[in-house]
């Protein structure tokens, strides 16, 4: 009984030894499958947090959508009509902001003075005694001035047609063709040359017959007219003819050249101070004072370009009287612009097409008028002079540095006006 019963303890601590190693065993199996829980629960908690919003955010969100849909509708996009007549009445408004009327007047009267100041020094100098020591002065002058001019056609009236013929206003009206300003300049200094070829060609026609019939009545010999021989043989044939005479009527002829260049040169001029004018009296602001000081400038060294050319002319009665003339009509040019400007400021739409088209087509015709008259009539003419080359070197060079500055000056004048 005894042996049975150690026997049955030792079956019992055996059994129970047994279930608690398989107990062990099992411990991390269910760790790892109640963390596995944990993190399930964890996750689909964090995921229920963020995919279910609480019902506080929802009513933010909510409102905040409402807002926005409130603003939205509130302010609608403007239709593509609606954009359009926004734009047409930027384009037509009319009226110069911050106008000063008793500074545009005192204007006109700035620019007047100069504009006959700078045209007339160089007359002047032709008739005073005190002034004819300072011819040289009205020489180079007249240099700075040919430069001034040139600039003034590449810079500013170029420059200015290019700008205005390309504002938005005019989108459509020029049909896609970007290059009208060049062209219209092209047109205008071509049209230059056929009038000054054309008048020139009948300026010698009428010298020569003039000579020819001169010839017949004092000295009975027969002396062919220009119109029957070519233009090329007409100098050879005259001169094998009678020498002198044929050099005196050769002057009289380059006297009449010289007189035409200087007419198309002043046209061109009086046509673009005329826009300069109107320009100037539809500005406002400070930009009026700005504009103000560059056409001063501008006036009167261009003014002394033109007076020397003059000044050069011969004419047989009433010199000074004529010289003073063709001065009062440069100075009165670009006054005649301002009160142009000042009577139709307030209805004057800057913008508006049928203002831009004019103004454009205007600057670019002016453009090519003062190209042609600066190159043809200024630079070539006066640089190929016999005078130019009989001066000496030192002057020559203070001419050329004469013209290049003053295409310097009217360049960096073109940054504010």
């Amino acid at each position: 009984m005894v042996a049975l019963r150690y026997i049955a303890l030792a079956v019992f601590a055996a059994c129970a030894h047994g279930a608690e190693d398989k107990a062990i065993s099992e411990i991390p199996s269910l760790t790892e499958q109640t963390t596995r829980g944990l993190h399930t629960n964890t996750g689909h908690i964090i995921f229920q947090s963020i995919t279910e919003p609480t019902p506080t955010s929802s009513a933010n969100e909510l409102s905040t959508l409402e807002s926005d849909s409130e603003i939205a509708s509130s302010t609608p996009s403007p239709s593509p009509f609606e954009q359009a007549r926004q734009s047409d009445g930027e384009c037509m408004a009319s009226g110069v902001e911050d106008w000063d009327r008793e500074l545009q007047i005192g204007g006109v009267f700035i620019i007047l003075m100069l504009s006959f100041v700078g045209a007339m020094l160089p007359v002047m100098g032709k008739y005073v005694n005190w002034l004819r020591n300072m011819r040289r002065v009205f020489v180079v002058g007249k240099f700075f001035g040919a430069g001034v001019i040139l600039a003034t056609s590449f810079v500013h009236m170029m420059g200015a047609a290019i700008e205005t013929l390309g504002d938005s206003c005019l989108d459509g009206w020029l049909g896609g063709f970007d290059s009208w300003p060049a062209l219209l300049a092209m047109i205008a200094l071509l049209a230059m040359h056929l009038m000054e070829h054309t008048m020139g060609r009948r300026i010698a026609r009428s010298a020569l017959s003039a000579s020819a019939e001169s010839t017949q009545s004092g000295h009975g010999a027969s002396t062919p007219c220009v119109d029957d021989l070519p233009l090329k043989e007409t100098p050879s044939r005259l001169e094998s003819h009678e020498p002198s005479h044929a050099h005196a009527v050769y002057g009289h002829m380059d006297e009449h050249r010289k007189r035409l260049s200087t007419y198309v040169l002043e046209l061109g001029i009086a046509l673009h101070s005329i826009i300069v004018g109107v320009t100037l009296a539809v500005t406002g602001g400070t930009a009026f004072k700005t504009l103000l000081a560059a056409i001063s400038f501008h006036q009167f060294f261009e003014g002394m370009a033109l007076g020397t050319r003059v000044a050069a002319l011969t004419f047989n009665r009433r010199p000074f009287l004529i010289c003073m003339l063709n001065a009062s009509i440069f100075a009165l040019t670009t006054p005649l612009g301002q009160v142009i400007g000042i009577a139709v400021r307030e209805s004057f739409a800057p913008r508006a097409p049928s203002s831009l088209l004019a103004m454009g087509v205007l600057d670019a015709l002016s453009a090519g008028i003062l190209l042609y008259s600066a190159v043809a009539n200024l630079l070539v003419e006066e640089f190929a002079a016999f005078e130019f080359h009989q001066a000496s070197r030192k002057m020559r060079i203070v001419c050329f540095a004469a013209m290049y500055a003053g295409c310097a000056a009217m360049s960096v004048i073109g940054k504010w006006a």
